[in-house]
C-alpha cells in the first residue's frame, strides 16, 4: 500500500535582526519561512511509492472540518512535531460574529475525528518539542486532551521540559523491534532535550532516554483498534535534534519507524 504521509509541524517564521536608530523609530530587516521538519520530510519521502505533504501548525489550524476530514481520509501515517492541542481545538470560524447570530455554533471534534482514524487503521505518529506531549509550562496540553489515552506514554500535566547541552545516555530495550532492524544506537548522535513522560501499561517502550539517573521513555509505540500511535520523545528536527539530523542512520530509522511491519 502506498504510504500518504501528513507531516505537521516544525516550520517557523523568522522575523530579522531589530534596528533602532532613534527612540520613536525601529525597523527589523528580512522574514524568512523555514521548514525545520524538512530532515524528516526528506527521509519518509525515501519510503517506496511515498506521498508526502509538510504543512505548519497554523496551517493545521485553518483547515475547515471538510478540510480536515479531506486530510485524513487521504493520509495513511499522521506526523506532528511541535504541535500545541490550541491548533486542533477551536477553528478561526468560532470567532466569525456572524455565526453567533443564526443559531448554535458547533464543529465535529477534531480529536474524536482523529482517534477513530487511528481506530480504523491510521499510523499517527508524535515528535517531541517545546509544545509537544505536555510541552513547555503545559502549552503542548496533549495529556488533557481527547488522545491522551491512546498516545503510548503518559504526558505530565505541567512542564515536561528536560535538556542538556550534554546530552543524555540511551538504552535500547527491544533491539530486536522491526523499527530498529540494522540501527546501531551506540552512534546516535547527542541529543540536546526531551519530554518528560512515563511508560504506559500496555504499551512497547522501545528505547529509553537518561537524566539524572532515571529512565524515561524516548520511542514507544501502542496499538489501537486497527492503527498505531507511536511517540519520539525527542526533536526530529532542530533544536534538540540539530545533531540527531546528522546521523547516517537517520533516514533509515525514520524509514523503518513507519514502513517496517510491527
Amino acid at each position: 500500500m502506498t504510504k500518504k504521509i501528513w507531516h505537521v509541524g516544525n516550520w517557523c517564521i523568522h522575523t530579522g535582526n531589530e534596528y533602532i536608530e532613534s527612540p520613536f523609530l525601529s525597523a527589523k530587516k528580512n522574514v524568512e519561512v523555514l521548514n525545520y521538519g524538512r530532515p524528516i520530510v526528506e527521509a519518509v519521502q525515501t519510503i517506496e511509492g511515498a506521498e508526502v505533504v509538510s504543512q505548519p501548525s497554523w496551517e493545521l489550524y485553518k483547515l475547515s472540518p471538510e478540510e480536515f476530514e479531506s486530510r485524513l481520509d487521504w493520509a495513511t501515517t499522521i506526523i506532528f512535531g511541535d504541535v500545541e492541542t490550541k491548533c486542533m481545538m477551536l477553528h478561526p470560524d468560532f470567532f466569525n460574529r456572524a455565526r453567533w447570530e443564526t443559531g448554535y455554533v458547533t464543529f465535529p471534534d477534531r480529536f474524536n475525528v482523529l482517534r477513530r482514524w487511528i481506530d480504523a487503521g491510521g499510523h499517527f505518529h508524535m515528535n517531541g518539542g517545546w509544545y509537544s506531549f505536555s510541552g513547555q509550562l503545559g502549552k503542548g496540553g496533549w495529556g488533557r486532551s481527547l488522545l491522551a489515552d491512546v498516545l503510548p506514554v503518559e504526558c505530565l500535566q505541567t512542564d515536561d521540559l528536560f535538556e542538556s547541552t550534554e546530552s543524555f545516555p540511551i538504552q535500547v530495550n527491544q533491539p530486536n523491534h522491526p523499527a530498529l532492524a540494522g540501527i546501531d544506537f551506540s552512534t546516535l548522535p547527542p541529543l540536546l532535550g526531551f519530554n518528560e513522560t512515563r511508560p504506559r501499561e500496555g504499551c512497547e517502550t522501545i528505547v529509553d532516554i537518561q537524566f539524572a539517573g532515571k529512565w524515561y521513555p524516548l520511542f514507544a509505540s501502542m496499538n489501537v483498534g486497527s492503527g498505531r500511535v507511536t511517540a519520539w520523545t525527542t526533536g526530529a528536527s532542530p533544536h534538540w535534534g540539530i545533531n540527531f539530523v546528522k546521523w547516517p542512520q537517520y533516514n533509515q530509522f525514520w524509514k523503518q519507524v513507519f514502513a517496517a511491519e510491527y
